[in-house]
């Protein structure tokens, strides 16, 4: 699950609504040079956090005011991320990789699904 997703802002909503969970939405542009760089810093640690969340980019066009203001895109990048359509969480400056890392590291264990509990298999304990 953490393969990107490529849409257009117009697929955003429906996508929301059908997939529910955790995904972590990059509105960028390819003419913004710091979006490409978020880009590659989420391709780098995406993998971590397989079946935890959904990642999808999308390209902006800066020209359409309308679809900025509609999910509030002041600068790009601007990473938001969804838990089941509703915004939780959004980071509109640049990250390092080991700084994204942690962040997404944070919301998953606060938005996520809980996880269990590793088992202890110590065989030297008896019950």
């Amino acid at each position: 699950m953490s393969q990107f997703l490529f849409l257009d802002i117009g697929q955003l909503e429906s996508r929301l609504h059908h997939d529910g969970g955790l995904m972590l939405v990059h509105f960028g542009s390819p003419l913004v040079s710091s979006c490409g760089f978020t880009q590659r810093s989420l391709a780098l640690i995406a993998p971590e956090f397989s079946g935890q969340m959904q990642f999808c980019t999308i390209d902006v066009p800066l020209q359409e005011v309308q679809n900025l203001r509609q999910y509030s895109i002041r600068v790009v990048p601007t990473l938001v991320l969804f838990d089941c359509a509703r915004e939780v969480e959004r980071l509109d400056r640049i990250l390092l990789p080991a700084e994204l890392r942690l962040f997404l590291r944070d919301v998953v264990g606060y938005y996520g699904v809980p996880q269990p509990a590793p088992r202890n298999e110590d065989p030297g304990l008896s019950s």
